[in-house]
């Protein structure tokens, strides 16, 4: 390897390195751009592009935009998506690393250790561990799949929050309602405004996971 082309790999590792950051930011791409301008650095990765981030890692096909100076990360065609235990995909990704946050944009989803979501948008908020499903939201979870306009995860909590033209099926009841909420510590559902659930034709007396129904509208 000749000088300049060492010392390059220096440079860039050197620019990546935010002045108060705890782990490092590493960009790659077949081609790298660095670009100033009065706000601070920007990279611009093209061409089988990755992301490394401490837990975090994002690859895409096509273009990756890391803006050093407030956090912001831009990620085109074909990005993936992984952190921790959760793997994602979607056509677009946008974010702040500085904040925490990543918006999966375009035929989204994310499989974790216990459900798997999908939808138009999924916003991540890793510092408050909550995701965000909207538009066209599905979700699978154990025995529960669902529909909603919108989907909330809390992950500390461990519990979901569906809403918005709810409807979906479990151990073979299909149901509908206006919300819906899943608490995973008890594994009891809970439907909301307008509740239909309709049972199969042989329904035993007892079931090992409650199920709530409310038919007025909150």
């Amino acid at each position: 390897m000749n000088n300049k082309k060492f010392f390059l790999i220096l440079l860039i590792i050197f620019l990546l390195l935010p002045t108060a950051a705890k782990a490092e930011r590493q960009l790659n791409g077949d081609q790298l751009e660095l670009q100033q301008s009065e706000k601070g650095q920007t990279v611009v990765a093209t061409g089988n592009v990755e992301l490394i981030y401490d837990q975090l890692r994002i690859t895409a096909e096509d273009e990756g935009i890391y803006r050093r100076f407030n956090g912001e990360i831009e990620f085109r065609n074909n990005v993936e998506f992984f952190y921790q235990q959760y793997e994602g995909q979607s056509e677009e990704l946008t974010g702040n690393l500085n904040q925490e946050i990543i918006n999966l944009i375009g035929q989204a989803q994310i499989n974790g250790p216990e459900a798997y979501v999908e939808a138009d948008r999924i916003d991540i908020y890793q510092a408050e561990e909550r995701i965000e499903v909207k538009g066209n939201a599905y979700l699978e979870y154990n025995d529960f799949k669902a529909e909603a306009d919108q989907i909330i995860y809390y992950l500390d909590r461990e519990f979901i929050h569906l809403k918005g033209n709810v409807s979906g099926a479990r151990n073979g009841e299909s149901f509908s309602a206006e919300a819906a909420e899943i608490n995973q510590i008890t594994e009891e559902v809970h439907l909301q405004g307008r509740a239909r659930l309709t049972l199969p034709a042989e329904e035993s007396e007892e079931t090992e996971e409650p199920v709530e129904a409310e038919t007025d509208d909150n």
